[in-house]
């Protein structure tokens, strides 16, 4: 009886150790089972909200709303709808903040470089900074795009965004339809992805600052941002 029980238990560890040499040589072997499961596969878009901290940026005429604090609701809404369309979105701020960086004393320009940093690591398929405008002549208003003139995919964005922009937003709220313009701003020349600095309205203008500050302008804008982002995107694969 006891030779049985031994002859058993020596069968049942040597089947147990043959599966398990099986699994690890499979797991060596082939090494992209295992990464499949964790790979992200997701097309990236870095989401910038424009100022942010003590750089509330410009502020409305009438109401002295910060363009920080709508900078970021645009820019949180405009992430829920990419998170939904399936890809994946990189914040530069999620709150009322400012960035530090290593050996930079200058808020603004530490604040730029750390921004910088987060577009480089993320690789993104395409950057968007949202922020607002402001003008001396207060007639002014409606939605603009910028792009750095040495970066054709960031140029090819513009102007894709612009014509979205002009269509659901510019033609529709009785704004001037504008152009895609060149602009030497540091978020535009820092990486090599596809990047653009979208001014939403202008503060300074009565009817663009009442849109601005409510909520479901907020939401319709943010989607038009999306449909410019996927516009772009599909053209480019």
């Amino acid at each position: 009886m006891h030779n049985t029980v031994s002859k058993k238990a020596l069968i049942l560890r040597a089947a147990a150790m043959a599966v398990s040499a099986v699994f690890v040589a499979l797991a060596l072997t082939s090494p992209f089972i295992i990464s499949a499961v964790s790979h992200d596969t997701r097309p990236v878009v870095v989401v910038d909200a424009g100022h942010g901290g003590a750089d509330g940026g410009v502020m409305g005429r009438r109401t002295g709303v910060k363009e920080s604090e709508l900078n970021l609701k645009v820019a949180k809404l405009l992430g829920e709808y990419l998170t939904s369309g399936g890809y994946k979105v990189v914040y530069t701020r999620r709150n009322d903040t400012m960035h530090t960086y290593p050996g930079v004393s200058n808020r603004k320009r530490a604040d730029m470089f750390k921004r910088g940093d987060i577009i480089n690591d993320a690789k993104p398929a395409a950057m968007v900074s949202v922020h607002m405008n402001f003008y001396s002549a207060p007639s002014r208003r409606g939605a603009q795009v910028f792009f750095d003139r040495n970066d054709e995919g960031g140029r090819a964005f513009a102007i894709v965004m612009q014509d979205a922009l002009n269509r659901d937003v510019n033609s529709v709220g009785g704004g001037r339809e504008y152009g895609a313009l060149s602009a030497e701003k540091y978020l535009l020349s820092c990486s090599p992805y596809p990047s653009i600095i979208v001014e939403c309205g202008f503060l300074s203008n009565p009817f663009d600052e009442e849109n601005l500050i409510r909520a479901d302008y907020q939401a319709n804008l943010a989607y038009t941002l999306y449909t410019g982002i996927v516009e772009f995107l599909n053209t480019e694969t």
